[in-house]
């Protein structure tokens, strides 16, 4: 069953027109007073223009305004597809990150498991303190001495006084060079 029709009057320009509508009446007057309003805008503009010259011009910049309002929209249609667009790829990227943090966390999870093993074993093939203390020591023995950083430093007074020890050897010996004794006619001489 169709919509009734209803009849408005609205003046646009210097005319009144009777104007029918199957839709909301109010918005018909909307349209008819925005026409007004054109036509209006138009004969300030252009008042040596006839009526008819007028609502011509007025049908132009409507069509114009129609025409850049269909732009815009077709502009945010493909605005809106191509968020979309992002929005799903944003969405596969989230799902993949997902799946790979809980591999990830499966992959912690299983290694945090076999450390616990091995820690586990480790300290069942490590000796117990009465073990260490009764097992023989002759590996330890074939390594040798194993020295200490403190064993290798020595200090200037060290290295001198091993020199300086060496000489006072030899002159408490009197071996000295400064105390060569020579012999000439029967003395002993010490130069």
């Amino acid at each position: 069953m169709s919509a009734p029709v209803e009849s408005i009057q609205a003046r646009i320009g210097k005319i009144t027109y009777q104007l029918t509508t199957h839709d909301d009446p109010q918005k018909m007057r909307d349209i008819a007073a925005t026409a007004d309003a054109m036509m209006n805008q138009v004969a300030k503009k252009s008042p040596q223009l006839n009526q008819v010259a007028q609502a011509v011009l007025a049908l132009v910049n409507a069509v114009g305004l129609m025409e850049e309002s269909h732009q815009k929209l077709q502009s945010a249609l493909a605005d809106k597809e191509f968020a979309i667009q992002t929005a799903e790829e944003i969405k596969s990227e989230l799902i993949r990150q997902r799946e790979l943090f809980w591999q990830m966390k499966k992959d912690l999870l299983y290694y945090r498991n076999l450390c616990e093993i091995y820690e586990t074993k480790l300290s069942e093939r490590a000796p117990s303190p009465d073990e260490e203390e009764n097992r023989p020591t002759p590996r330890r023995a074939r390594r040798g001495y194993k020295r200490l950083l403190g064993d290798l430093q020595m200090t200037i007074e060290d290295a001198l006084g091993g020199q300086d020890g060496g000489e006072q050897e030899q002159e408490q010996d009197g071996d000295s060079p400064s105390s060569a004794q020579t012999e000439s006619g029967g003395e002993t001489e010490t130069v």
